[in-house]
């Protein structure tokens, strides 16, 4: 048997916040720059479009990303406090990124 490739599940909402990535050209290289106001953009609108997720909330790992996500957009003071640590954006971000790509990436 040769490479037998297996379709990920398509995802309206998974494919908008990777497609935020791209726009902000950090798909997949979040740590290789200084750029501190794209990042900042970034963590806003990956944070608002989590929050917006309609089915893709249920299925995305809840106190890894949609807790966080809530929580920030909230106001949690321990959770913005958390966030304002640039590399503490930098891992959220990069573990949604890279679990979005693996569950539902079309590359």
């Amino acid at each position: 048997m040769g490479n037998i490739k297996t379709r990920k599940p398509k995802n309206l909402e998974a494919e908008n916040i990777i497609n935020i990535y791209r726009f902000f050209q950090k798909d997949g290289n979040l740590y290789l720059t200084d750029d501190v106001e794209s990042l900042d953009m970034l963590f806003d609108a990956v944070i608002n479009a989590i929050n917006d997720c309609g089915p893709l909330k249920a299925q995305l790992p809840y106190n890894e990303f949609v807790h966080p996500s809530k929580q920030v957009l909230n106001g949690d003071k321990g959770w913005v406090g958390h966030f304002q640590e640039r590399d503490n954006r930098r891992f959220f971000l990069s573990d949604i990124h890279d679990y979005l790509q693996l569950m539902y990436g079309q590359r």
